[in-house]
């Protein structure tokens, strides 16, 4: 049996609350960007030492989120998969609207976003022999197959949708690879550099992006009584886990390899140093180790409960990770001179937390999660049948 698709109320005073609430926190968007633009970027954390604060962490992690819900909706469009079709429609919008978060992120870094054509004047005013030039080209092409993926889905064209389903998968493994060359392939800074860091953020992906999507299954089947299949809960996390054992191979044989390299001075501070506790409690605590052990432990694995706290961990670790190679990244001192020296160039840099940094960030998370509450209320993507209620 075919299933069927409808909106959501939306006429609960909760959710108009909701909807009032990510409206003012739009307006803190428009008011701490006004801000930055006028007293410019010192503002921020950032400095000439640590160019990428919170903005690049959340553009990179955005664009994780995005590529691992595509792969997930593929489990039902491309591989026909019927435990996954109550999600499948839901994967595809929040790949999207992850994707536009994630380049609203990468524009307002710019400090000057009118000036963001610049980026698809392709072999004219770009250096195509730059990473960063390659993957607008990736981005532009990732959100059109997007929407054209989504838009055959709604039209019940399920072969096309294959096809374009398929395309698209390949392609978003292509864009977050191609993010994770533009570090792993910068070799003058060793956290960055790895030839095996584009897998790694592949990994992450798939990891963050199955948990986002376990989180928010369970969070808006529960709030607009549509029934949830368990089967498809523990089916999830059971991929999960399998992603999260794939992701601690390849960092633990990222960090054996920088170890090993006789520079390894920027690695121990990344393990030792200022930010320790981003890569150890974060990375490896939260979005690997706890959540694995949730996952595979008997008494935890089928219980919903305690899926729905390793995905939470992991989307809050996987964060961190990000967090773990901007900031760590950046803040070491490059060995431009032999010895130590003293002063900003010999000394590792100090990130703030500032306050309009923050408030941007937050309401730029704010206005995905907007587009995506008016999402459930205009656009036929949850599942039609709902839990009966008691009379």
């Amino acid at each position: 049996m075919e299933m069927k698709y409808s909106t959501m109320e939306g006429t609960s005073r909760k959710y108009k609350v909701l909807i009032v609430f990510l409206g003012v926190m739009v307006g803190a968007f428009i008011t701490s960007f006004l801000v930055a633009y006028l007293k410019g970027q010192q503002v921020w954390g950032v400095s000439n030492i640590i160019p990428w604060g919170q903005l690049i962490t959340f553009y990179i992690y955005f664009i994780g989120l995005s590529a691992g819900a595509i792969i997930i909706s593929s489990l039902s469009y491309v591989f026909r998969r019927e435990t996954y079709e109550p999600i499948g429609r839901l994967a595809v919008f929040m790949g999207i609207l992850l994707m536009v978060g994630a380049m609203v992120f990468v524009m307002v870094d710019l400090g000057r976003p009118e000036k963001a054509w610049r980026l698809f004047m392709y072999f004219y005013l770009n250096n195509m022999s730059s990473l960063f030039a390659i993957n607008s080209i990736f981005y532009t092409g990732y959100i059109t197959l997007m929407l054209i993926y989504l838009w055959l889905i709604f039209e019940g064209r399920k072969k096309l949708a294959a096809i374009i389903g398929t395309i698209d998968v390949l392609w978003a493994v292509a864009v977050h690879m191609g993010t994770g060359a533009i570090f792993g392939l910068i070799g003058n800074r060793e956290i960055f550099f790895s030839p095996i860091k584009p897998f790694e953020f592949l990994m992450a992906a798939l990891t963050s992006g199955t948990s986002l999507i376990i989180l928010v299954t369970v969070m808006t089947f529960k709030l607009t009584r549509r029934v949830i299949q368990e089967e498809l809960i523990f089916s999830l996390a059971r991929l999960l886990a399998s992603i999260i054992l794939i992701l601690l191979i390849t960092v633990f044989v990222d960090k054996l390899t920088h170890l090993y390299f006789p520079n390894r001075e920027a690695t121990l501070y990344l393990f030792t140093g200022d930010y320790w506790w981003i890569f150890w409690i974060f990375q490896i605590g939260m979005g690997i180790g706890f959540p694995l052990f949730l996952l595979t432990y008997p008494k935890t694995k089928k219980r919903i409960r305690w899926v729905i706290t390793a995905a939470l961990s992991v989307v809050l670790g996987v964060f961190g990770e990000r967090a773990a190679l901007v900031i760590p990244g950046t803040a070491h001192p490059q060995p431009f001179f032999p010895g130590r020296i003293e002063g900003p160039w010999g000394e590792p840099a100090i990130f703030p937390i500032t306050f309009w940094e923050s408030l941007l960030s937050l309401s730029i998370v704010s206005f995905v999660a907007l587009l995506f509450v008016l999402g459930l209320r205009y656009l036929e993507i949850l599942p039609e049948e709902r839990i009966k209620e008691a009379t």
